[in-house]
């Protein structure tokens, strides 16, 4: 009693494992370019029993072929999905069965969706793929590749790791049109195989050999190259590559070296030692098993820097000798002369090819001299970039100020915006300047920044370098604004230091109501609030 409830429980719940939900995310849907598979071929309705999937397809009607390959459906797991790719510091895993395919899903019997599963890879334009589930080479499917252009299509297996070596590739191809082969590794291979012109009728195997000369991290996809295709257009299955087995298989070296498949010895790389016979006479193999310059040797002139006596490095002895390493050197560009120590044309003190060379008490380059020269100087596009002169002006809305000459630029709002910082947080400073006699106080202890301006001026065509330098403790940040728009937005910067400290920015000219805007807020008195001073831009 109990045996026939538990049969009649069994026919009527049916199968508690629903169908496998197809993984969206490796294959994309090629729904829109994909004729559906229901007139071409006719279906066979008469002949057999229809694929339903659960049961073993029709062997009645032909022999399987047991006897030129294994099967590719159901005696082995594929490998696809079951063991993460290496694609860290180590070379992808060489090892398995000497002739085990590398090609996940080469039957194309695994198909989810739209396309087969691990294929249709970034390389991948071509727009016609179709599941053919008639007269495959073996197992249930195979692949249909639609392209009747001449130029080529391809199509590639999705992206994998792969360890160096020779590999053989095979497979079977049918229908009208032309394939060759090429892979993608870091870049495409330099050559396709030749094409290959498939019979419409009968199965043909194509082969396709290449070699990795090093191992590829999660980029490597075999490409079909399709073009000329019609009627039933290219069918292709059954594809396999297997990697030749070599020596250093079974070889595992270090990071500093690689297995020389001559000896299936671990050579060090260039510029590697194990000690030092692997390195040049004059170096030493160090604790990471790297060739260095040894002591009391030399390379270049600055390694003879600590001997004093002995200034000149001899190349051809890799020895310290007497001499001048500036002896027969010729700078030609006038900023630049020999330093004495290294034997190389250096920019020269005080000169600058532009103002980001400018680091130090002088904060302008002169592109006439190539000189840095100081704020005032006419190569200086900003006007009072010191905040030197200072005078008492009528403010809207506010009443007479004594603000910075050619600063506080008052224009129309978000259409064309000025300045908009109350002047009373504006102060000449002179405790403590960068450069000439005055320097700009913001005193703003609020937490939102306002806008604060210099008078817009139209800027010639050109590159600008620009500078400014700032000390005290508070924010600050910089924008400029002209009839080309406005620049990017800078991050504010955090000030906390009583030096002066240089912020570096460029801009291109040939631009009309060009004006530069500071924004400064959370200023804190421990250190006079914030101060700016020698704004600068000169063009290089």
């Amino acid at each position: 009693m109990f045996l026939t409830s538990l049969l009649v429980c069994v026919v009527a719940c049916g199968d508690s494992n629903p169908a496998e939900t197809p993984d969206a995310g490796q294959s994309r849907p090629d729904a829109s370019v994909e004729t559906p598979d229901s007139g071409n071929p006719l279906p066979d309705a008469g002949t057999g029993e229809p694929d339903a999937g659960a049961e073993t397809p029709d062997a009645g009607t032909e022999e399987p072929d047991s006897g030129t390959g294994t099967p590719d459906a159901g005696a082995e797991t594929p490998d696809a999905g079951s063991e993460t790719p290496d694609a860290g510091s180590g070379t992808p895993d060489a090892g398995g069965p000497a002739d085990a395919n590398v090609i996940d899903n080469g039957g194309f019997e695994e198909w989810p969706g739209a396309l087969p599963a691990l294929w249709s890879g970034s390389t991948s334009n071509i727009e016609g793929v179709q599941k053919v589930t008639t007269q495959a080479f073996e197992g249930v499917n195979a692949a249909r590749l639609i392209n009747p252009l001449t130029a080529h299509r391809r199509f590639s297996t999705l992206a994998k790791s792969m360890p160096a070596g020779r590999y053989t590739c095979t497979y079977q191809a049918r229908g009208t049109g032309e394939v060759r082969n090429g892979y993608f590794g870091t870049d495409f291979s330099t050559t396709y195989s030749s094409y290959t012109t498939v019979d419409p009728q009968t199965w043909k195997q194509v082969t396709y050999t290449f070699n990795l000369a090093n191992p590829v991290f999660e980029t490597f996809e075999l490409i079909f190259s399709v073009r000329n295709t019609s009627g039933e257009h290219l069918l292709i299955d059954n594809v396999r590559c297997v990697r030749t087995p070599e020596p250093c298989d079974q070889v595992s070296c270090e990071a500093w070296a690689r297995c020389d498949n001559a000896t299936a010895t671990c050579q060090p790389l260039s510029g590697r030692c194990d000690d030092a016979t692997d390195c040049n006479e004059w170096q030493s193999c160090d604790a990471t098993h790297t060739c260095v310059t040894a002591e009391e040797r030399c390379t270049r002139h600055a390694d003879c820097a600590a001997t004093p006596e002995t200034p000149v490095c001899d190349t051809t002895t890799h020895l310290c000798v007497e001499g001048d390493p500036c002896d027969g050197v010729t700078c030609n560009n006038p900023a630049t002369s020999c330093n004495p120590t290294t034997g190389v044309c250096e920019l020269s003190e005080g000169a600058c090819f532009t103002t980001y060379d400018c680091r130090g008490d002088l904060p302008a380059c002169d592109a006439a001299t190539r000189r840095c020269v100081a704020a005032d100087h006419s190569a200086n596009i900003i006007r009072n970039g010191g905040f030197e002169s200072w005078s008492m002006r009528s403010i809207p809305y506010q009443g007479v100020y004594s603000v910075p000459d050619f600063w506080y630029g008052l224009d129309n709002g978000v259409a064309d915006p000025g300045t908009e910082i109350k002047p009373s947080r504006l102060v000449r400073y002179t405790d403590a300047v960068h450069g000439g006699m005055a320097a700009l106080q913001f005193v703003v202890p609020i937490q939102v920044a306002e806008r604060f301006s210099s008078e817009k001026f139209n800027v010639p065509a050109g590159n600008y370098s620009c500078s400014y330098r700032v000390r005290g403790h508070g924010s600050i940040r910089h924008r400029s604004y002209s009839s080309g728009g406005w620049s990017p937005q800078t991050d504010f910067l955090a000030v906390d230091s009583d030096e002066w400290q240089p912020v570096f920015f460029r801009f291109t000219g040939n631009v009309r109501d060009w004006r530069l805007f500071f924004y400064p807020s959370r200023s804190v008195a421990d250190r006079a609030h914030l101060q700016v001073d020698d704004v600068v831009c000169t063009k290089d």
